[in-house]
């Protein structure tokens, strides 16, 4: 039987995908194997780290966390992006409490912010925190989101490598006169 060429080269690319599908080493690529206490204290340190710069009298607490990439750097070290969801608890800033065990805060609507952080672990310890966080509103609309943390990004990555600077504010909801940008916490 002769086949015409387009219908060769479809039959060749079929028995490829196929062969390729039934070969288990090739479904894939090798996924970092993370030990769950490094994830619990990348994000306990990400927290930290937004409670440490917001303006808010009361502290966050984080909620929802995913793992969205390892980079891993050496046999000893890696950086982990997050993201996660952070919401108002009733405990003080000033309390000294743990944020992990303060019960949200309870009102009509409380906004809640999304964040995204890099955290770079070394020898399982954490050694530097990247964070930025924006509002999410009851709106799915992007002209309805608002800021609260640090300066506008320039670039549509949201982390980059370079050290954090000082915080120049943190805008609280009621603030609609910025765009919805990513917003990034400096030290």
């Amino acid at each position: 039987m002769i086949l015409p060429r387009t219908e060769k080269m479809m039959m060749k690319i079929l028995i490829v995908f196929v062969l390729g599908m039934n070969y288990p080493s090739c479904a894939g690529f090798p996924v970092y194997d993370y030990d769950s206490s490094s994830l619990r204290e990348a994000l306990r340190a990400s927290v930290a780290k937004v409670n440490s710069q917001s303006l808010s009298p009361y502290l966050f607490r984080a909620f929802r966390s995913s793992v969205k990439r390892v980079n891993v750097l050496d046999q000893d070290s890696l950086n982990m992006d997050l993201e996660f969801g952070i919401r108002e608890t009733t405990c003080r800033r000033d309390s000294g409490e743990d944020p992990t065990t303060c019960d949200f805060q309870r009102v009509y609507y409380m906004p809640s912010a999304i964040c995204r952080s890099t955290v770079r672990l070394s020898a399982e310890q954490v050694q530097d925190v990247w964070v930025r966080c924006r509002w999410s509103s009851s709106s799915e609309s992007n002209s309805s989101e608002e800021m609260f943390l640090g300066d506008i990004l320039g670039s549509s990555r949201w982390r980059n490598n370079y050290p954090l600077e000082s915080l120049r504010g943190i805008f609280p909801p009621g603030n609609r006169g910025d765009p919805n940008k990513w917003r990034r916490l400096q030290e």
